[in-house]
């Protein structure tokens, strides 16, 4: 890819190369004289020949710049040192000083994004081979002859491809699909219930992640953070008011269980989405080599709110149950039902038992008194006779 594996130290000023750097960081121990850091990727014999090339064979792969692994966009430029220092800088572009068509950038602004913590081989050699086919590649045949040195000669796609093994080449093809299929700009949405909402009840809140064409982006992880509300942690169960939920792996919307705790209850998400172009960072050192940061990545967030009503309240009614005074079963001789029974007859509550009571103590009053009256009556004419 550059001028690394025969040449381990600085040549003159121009042979500055640019390279894509993501967040990738690898452990070990620093080589003290800032060696060259080969990362993840083949060596391809023969190199492609061009004037002076001092390399016998070329680095298909990434490389450690200061614990990151990053991707050379310079083909055949000097490989960087391990602790070269960068600083920002712009656009990146064509090794030809053009402009990359918007497709190419954003296919490699996603898969910087993608693929940049990848631990596999196959996808840091299919990167590489694809960032420089994409940014050194001919525009024209002139550009292919041998006879160029490292700063007019272009990339030979179909001569490196052939060359990396078969499952590298089968990683070029997975990557350039999956570039076409979901570069940027991505969109956000976060969708709150169309239903009215209320404290304490849970319901089904939805986001989703879509790529260009509007089809959902799978496996990305979102930072989501409910205010006023929380919400089920897919990965725990636990009621939360921020996780990390990623996109399934087919992108579909993703349903969250949305608690209202109060009367404005909203959801916002945050992702890391592919920026439309690549920044280049420019080497602290004059005439060394660029880099590009991450692929450009940027922020992209979306919200929802609604409103809540607090729950519904209920009355809780009392029935006092009065007991009725007690009535005597027997009424003395000579004498009329109390007061007491009467009134409590009277004021009792009126029910079936009541009445039927008070029906049987008048009747049974009455007929007592009548035969009172009956028994005296004629014990008075019997007395007035004798005399």
């Amino acid at each position: 890819m550059s001028r690394a594996l025969g040449e381990r130290r600085r040549v003159p000023a121009a042979l500055g190369t640019a390279f894509l750097v993501t967040g990738l960081a690898f452990t070990g121990a620093p080589s003290a004289a800032a060696d060259v850091q080969t990362g993840l990727g083949y060596e391809t014999r023969p190199a492609q020949p061009y004037a002076n090339n001092p390399d016998a064979g070329d680095w298909i792969g990434s490389y450690i710049v200061g614990g990151e692994q990053v991707w050379c966009v310079q083909f055949a430029h000097l490989a960087p040192d391990s602790d070269e220092q960068y600083q920002p800088g712009e656009a990146l572009r064509t090794k030809w000083g053009t402009a990359l068509p918007p497709e190419v950038a954003a296919d490699i602004s996603y898969l910087l994004l993608r693929y940049r913590s990848t631990r596999s081989r196959d996808e840091a050699a299919a990167l590489a081979h694809l960032i420089h086919a994409w940014t050194s590649g001919p525009q024209n045949p002139a550009q292919l002859d041998p006879s160029n040195d490292f700063r007019h000669i272009a990339y030979d796609a179909p001569f490196h491809l052939t060359k990396l093994p078969p499952t590298a080449q089968a990683a070029v093809d997975t990557l350039t699909a999956d570039a076409a299929a979901n570069r940027g700009p991505w969109t956000a949405a976060v969708t709150a219930p169309d239903a009215p909402q209320t404290i304490g009840v849970a319901a089904e809140w939805t986001f989703e992640v879509a790529n260009a064409a509007g089809s959902g982006v799978a496996e990305v992880p979102v930072t989501v953070t409910a205010s006023g509300a929380t919400f089920t942690d897919p990965a725990t169960g636990d009621q939360v008011t921020t996780a990390t939920v990623s996109t399934p792996e087919d992108g579909a919307p993703v349903t969250l269980a949305v608690t209202p705790t109060g009367a404005a209850p909203a959801l916002n998400i945050a992702l890391a989405a592919p920026a439309a172009v690549p920044v280049v960072r420019q080497a602290v050192e004059v005439d060394t080599q660029r880099v590009v940061s991450t692929g450009g990545e940027e922020e992209l967030t979306a919200a929802a709110d609604t409103t809540a009503s607090p729950p519904p309240t209920t009355t809780t009614t009392t029935t006092t149950t009065t007991t009725p005074p007690q009535i005597p079963s027997t009424i003395p001789a000579g004498e009329s039902p109390q007061a007491a029974v009467a009134q409590a007859a009277l004021t009792d509550d009126a029910t079936p038992a009541g009445l039927i009571l008070l029906g049987i103590v008048l009747t049974v009053a009455a007929v007592f008194v009548a035969l009172l009256i009956g028994h005296r009556q004629p014990h008075r004419r019997g007395r007035h006779l004798r005399r």
